[in-house]
């Protein structure tokens, strides 16, 4: 979801709020009604400090990074808890040692806000309630810093709760959860969460399980035929995998079976897969290069 459409969100959540409904069925008569119009900004006088900040960091998205943190310092004068602001001082540091701070304040803003009679009735939901979703992004970044560091248990760790969270994985962490947990030989666990998500048939998916399969039993029929599903799937993957081309960045968009596709999954699992023994090898042999 881009800021434009957090923004949106978050004036639709005003609306709502500004409304009295008797009903569920009132509320999605009135939201049905709204659909394709413009919704209108909520006035500033009305806002408050809170929702004000948020505003405020929206803004700087669209700013130079100079200009950017003057909205954020003032965001967080108005409101010293605005998650989103330190999502937002996170997304521009490129050490993610220093990046890692930003986020981690953001989460205990989080676990404060959302914990106790909260979390108890809304565990499980975490994406679909448009107020934990910084929350859930800072949680999610958090975990890349932790990989980036060398720190793969621990960003475990925040990966499986943030699937505790949120089971449906709208922000799509059991890829890379699934993937760590090969490269920590996590077999129970991977198991585990294979099954919860065995619907999956993407190229993460099946190349993830077809690894598992030749770490954890070797080049057996079984393994052999995950890797001949996941080429079929997608047949980009394997050569981005053997070449030696570093991917600098991912696309902002794939599709099924796409290069797209394939130049993500080789950005985060080419470590891995070079650090099964013969796993490469495998794959040269399956594939004719």
């Amino acid at each position: 979801m881009s800021k434009d459409d957090d923004k949106l969100m978050a004036e639709i959540q005003r609306l709502i709020a500004g409304q009295e409904f008797n009903s569920e069925e009132e509320l999605q008569t009135y939201l049905k009604g709204i659909l394709g119009q413009k919704i209108p900004s909520s006035p500033h006088s009305l806002l408050s400090a809170e929702e004000q900040a948020q505003d405020l960091v929206f803004a700087a998205y669209k700013l130079p990074l100079n200009k950017a943190k003057l909205k954020i310092e003032k965001a967080l004068q108005l409101d010293r808890n605005c998650i989103v602001a330190y999502e937002f001082l996170g997304t521009q540091e490129d050490a993610a040692e220093i990046a890692l701070v930003f986020y981690e304040k953001g989460i205990q803003i989080g676990k404060q806000r959302f914990g106790g009679a909260y979390l108890k009735e809304n565990k499980g939901f975490f994406w679909g309630l448009h107020e934990t979703r910084p929350y859930m992004r800072c949680l999610q970044h958090y975990a890349d810093c932790l990989y980036a560091m060398g720190e793969v248990k621990e960003c475990v760790r925040v990966l499986e709760e943030m699937i505790e969270l949120n089971p449906n994985d709208n922000q799509g962490v059991r890829d890379l959860l699934l993937l760590y947990l090969i490269e920590l030989d996590e077999r129970k666990k991977f198991k585990k969460y294979a099954e919860m998500y065995k619907e999956d048939d993407m190229a993460f998916s099946l190349f993830n399980h077809a690894l598992f399969a030749f770490a954890t039993m070797g080049e057996t029929a079984e393994s052999n035929k995950k890797l001949q599903l996941a080429m079929n799937q997608n047949k980009f993957v394997v050569p981005n995998l053997l070449s030696r081309k570093e991917i600098k960045s991912i696309p902002e968009s794939h599709g099924f079976g796409d290069e797209n596709e394939a130049i993500m999954y080789v950005h985060y699992a080419q470590f891995t897969w070079q650090t099964k023994i013969g796993a490469i090898e495998w794959i040269k042999r399956h594939s004719g290069n």
